[in-house]
């Protein structure tokens, strides 16, 4: 199989929905912190599709060509990140998000998401994951309308 086909917009979008699923279903599990996890994975995704569609690219390597070819992107940094700030930096709308301020405060707390969390023998607990499963939807919502 070719793994090229994972980095594309459609492979993307629908593992942004797929990983949202998961997520929900853990949290109906009372698997906190796996539920936080993978909802983290969703809103990655969903920033990469958004990027994709925004610079009119078919997968994650060419947007990373096409941002470095506009000088968005450092030779040190690459697309294949997990940061969710240099996401929405390379999305250029920080501004735009800041100005609603619960929004920002869902980005905040979404934001605070790292995959190290798959380590994690902290289970977190059922408020901590809902209020950020929650603020993983609302950003969701604004992304997909938005960027």
């Amino acid at each position: 199989m070719n793994n090229k086909l994972h980095f594309g917009v459609s492979e993307l979008h629908k593992a942004s929905i797929h990983r949202l699923d998961d997520a929900r279903a853990l949290f109906c599990a009372s698997r906190w912190r796996a539920c936080m996890y993978v909802a983290g994975y969703s809103i990655e995704c969903q920033f990469k599709v958004r990027l994709m569609k925004r610079y009119n690219c078919r997968n994650l390597i060419e947007l990373e060509v096409e941002l470095r070819d506009r000088n968005l992107l450092p030779k040190e940094s690459t697309i294949f990140t997990h940061s969710l700030s240099i996401l929405l930096k390379l999305a250029q709308d920080a501004n735009r998000l800041q100005q609603n301020l619960e929004l920002w405060k869902a980005f905040n707390l979404v934001n605070q998401w790292v995959p190290a969390w798959r380590y994690s023998g902290d289970l977190s607990n059922r408020d901590d994951a809902n209020d950020f499963l929650k603020a993983v939807e609302q950003l969701r919502h604004w992304v997909g309308n938005n960027l």
